[in-house]
């Protein structure tokens, strides 16, 4: 019979399920077709931006225990990596996403299932490197956990820098999406009633 999870731990528990469901809800949108708005399209990408600088300060915490100041060198690779991902990513982005006009009069948006999904899949391999290394009570720890050798901060940083080019993914597909947005034509207008007939 496996023990029950520490009430210290149902934080951290909970935190984790409802961010996964989020962003696995999210993930299954994009793919079925999601209205278009340009608030929810950068608003998720701000969620997104902060779970990677909290990931990101946890290692570079981390790094800085280990190996001194010299660690903070990593902050160039941890915006570098996210920024060319997004370079890549948003032309690409910009030409295979599809736009359908419905009855509502809202655009919906539709992106292969390979777009999203590798955002899904590298956030979960982050989070459950994190959580195999030091256990589920580190998602909420303050300050982080350090690694108990350089080889598995060294795996840390690894998957931390998969995360950013996931991360950078996102930001490429919300601009990418956005910039494809905008060069739709306008919508046909909704057909207006007859004038009344003279004399009626």
């Amino acid at each position: 019979m496996s023990a029950p999870v520490s009430s210290n731990l149902t934080p951290a528990l909970v935190l984790l399920v409802v961010i996964v469901l989020i962003i696995v809800r999210r993930t299954y949108r994009q793919i079925q077709g999601t209205p278009y708005s340009t608030g929810r399209l950068f608003g998720f990408g701000g969620f997104t931006a902060l779970l990677f600088v909290l990931l990101a300060f946890g290692t570079i915490y981390a790094a800085v225990a280990t190996w001194g100041s010299v660690a903070y060198g990593l902050l160039v690779a941890y915006v570098a990596v996210p920024a060319a991902a997004a370079v890549v990513a948003a032309p690409y982005v910009q030409r295979v996403v599809r736009f359908e006009h419905r009855e509502n009069g809202q655009w919906y948006y539709r992106l292969s299932w390979h777009i999203p999904v590798l955002y899904l899949a590298l956030f979960v391999v982050r989070i459950v490197a994190e959580v195999a290394i030091f256990g589920l009570s580190a998602v909420l720890a303050y300050p982080p956990p350090t690694p108990s050798s350089v080889a598995v901060l060294a795996v840390l940083i690894g998957v931390d820098l998969l995360f950013g080019v996931s991360f950078g993914l996102l930001v490429g597909r919300g601009i990418g999406v956005y910039r494809a947005h905008r060069a739709l034509p306008p919508s046909a207008p909704a057909p207006s009633a007859p004038p009344p007939l003279a004399g009626a």
